[in-house]
């Protein structure tokens, strides 16, 4: 294939196809299975992106299921009749006002969900989204989008150094915690939400209209909460600790997904040929450019209806106990899942790009094997269409103001305690088994001993029955002197086969007993 040099760098694939097709035989006659030998750094660019990613999914998936399970979550749902009603005889009123309870066992954010890393879902999501960053970060981004030549190239790589920046803030934000010891945004939060007219006032500080004397007037008159000393200093670092958990966050939800659409604008510009000329790469490209800008937008969307409810928590008084409190959590839920779904689409949608080889030759998807292309489509389709519909329904939702119908509420209500009959069910079962591994190890029926002592002796090198009596001094003085060194050799052979089969008969109970306790 002829080289391509810096400057076309950017022309479109379909013209390469035909360049490549005119070229000499020895370059182009070789199978795919060939050009699949000859891969390149650029060909495995997508893994560290695609593994993290999909860390970072997990993390924020499992941190939610592991709070339910946390004491606050489940104290809170004792409190309400989720356990004691009959889903059988209650009516669907009564349900759907049980499952609004039930909702409001969340806290106002996610921020708030995750800030205890000492507890089990705070250590899951910590560990696992700090794994996902630090993978995602070593991902070289620059080789799975289209390439570009002069002012753009610099222009394009800055962009990337820019992801790569905003991806890192996924590792900060699991340390910067909303709630520490001497602070706590939910504090803050009701605080300031408290009534004035039923809070203690005082006039207000002199420190301001000293400094500031155009406002003494207005500081003069305002009327403040009467605070001690202890709260204004707690009040202040929740504020400073706040807004740097508030930065990494807005870095991660939203300039990162404002970066994805520069990129995702500019391969459509670079594939826009081969798009017109419908060639499938670029078709299952585009399939997955499309899910990943309606991504783009709910994340936008969701994010804004968090902020909404999330100052409404400042200002509202009546917030915690109204019924839209869940809302914001649930939103600001939806963003965080949808920002791992769309790294994950970035990494799969690289599948489909050309990629460029060390000889500066494009590698086309359509020129890969067989086996290989029939995977990516698949798990590629798999992608697009769950995290589609995920989006589609996060994008539903906030049109209707998470508004729920008695018949969707009772419908939540019947999933949730299916899914707790499942997992009390699971929990049973694990313990059976934990049970059933302990009696078998330390009590053996036909045994005057256990299977577990048994293998400590093995491990320590002794007999299996009882020590038999050992001969006298002057005998075993006398056998030793009588003895010679081809019978002590033959006599220590003996015993070490002796020993072999004791080991070889303690494996057979041992994989019998294991056997007895999986039937």
């Amino acid at each position: 294939r002829p080289r391509r040099g810096a400057a076309a760098a950017h022309t479109s694939v379909a013209r390469e196809r035909g360049r490549a097709a005119s070229s000499p035989p020895s370059t182009t006659s070789r199978p795919p299975s060939d050009l699949m030998l000859e891969t390149s750094e650029a060909d495995w660019a997508w893994v560290p992106l695609y593994g993290g990613s999909w860390l970072c999914f997990s993390a924020i998936m499992l941190t939610r299921q592991m709070y339910k399970l946390s004491p606050g979550f489940r104290k809170r749902l004792r409190n309400t009749r989720f356990f004691e009603v009959n889903t059988a005889e209650a009516s669907e009123a009564e349900m759907a006002s049980v499952m609004l309870d039930a909702f409001r066992c969340y806290p106002a954010t996610v921020s708030e969900m995750v800030e205890d890393s000492a507890s089990a879902h705070g250590m899951v999501f910590r560990a696992l989204m700090v794994t996902g960053g630090l993978a995602a970060t070593g991902t070289r981004l620059g080789q799975l989008s289209a390439p570009a030549s002069g002012g753009f190239a610099l222009l394009l790589g800055t962009v990337h150094a820019l992801r790569t920046f905003s991806i890192c803030s996924v590792v900060g934000f699991s340390f910067a915690p909303s709630g520490g010891p001497d602070y706590d945004v939910s504090q803050l939060r009701d605080e300031l939400a408290a009534s004035p007219r039923s809070a203690k006032l005082q006039r207000g500080s002199r420190h301001l209209r000293d400094t500031v004397p155009w406002i003494g007037a207005w500081i003069d008159d305002a009327q403040l909460k009467a605070l001690s000393d202890e709260r204004r200093e707690l009040l202040t670092r929740t504020a400073v600790a706040g807004m740097i958990h508030m930065v990494l966050a807005f870095l991660m939800l939203s300039v990162l997904p404002a970066l994805e659409l520069i990129v995702l604008l500019w391969d459509a510009h670079s594939f826009a040929p081969a798009i017109r000329a419908c060639s499938p790469w670029a078709l299952a490209w585009s399939a997955l450019a499309a899910v990943r800008l309606l991504h783009i937008g709910c994340i936008a969307g969701c994010l804004n209806y968090f902020l909404f409810f999330f100052y409404s928590g400042f200002l509202n008084p009546n917030f915690a106990s109204s019924a839209a409190f869940y809302k914001g959590f649930w939103a600001e839920f939806a963003a965080a899942r949808m920002f791992a779904q769309l790294m994950i689409l970035a990494a799969a949608a690289s599948w489909f790009v050309p990629h460029y080889q060390q000889d500066g030759s494009p590698l086309l998807f359509d020129e890969r094997p067989l086996a290989g292309r029939a995977v990516a489509v698949a798990v590629a389709a798999a992608h697009g269409a769950s995290f589609g519909r995920f989006a589609l329904r996060s994008a539903w939702k906030s049109l209707r103001n998470l508004e729920y119908s008695e018949a969707e509420l009772a419908s939540l209500l019947l999933q949730w305690r299916r899914a707790e009959g499942l997992f009390q069910s699971l929990l049973d079962a694990y313990l059976l088994s934990l049970q059933a591994l302990q009696s078998t190890l330390t009590a053996d029926g036909s045994r005057p001993e256990g299977l577990a002592a048994q293998l400590c002796r093995l491990l320590r090198g002794g007999s299996r029955g009882p020590p038999e009596a050992s001969p006298s001094e002057p005998q075993r003085a006398g056998g030793q002197q009588g003895s010679r060194p081809g019978e002590a050799g033959r006599s220590g052979a003996e015993g070490g086969l002796t020993m072999l089969r004791r080991q070889l008969s303690w494996a057979r109970q041992f994989r019998g007993a294991l056997k007895m306790h999986d039937e």
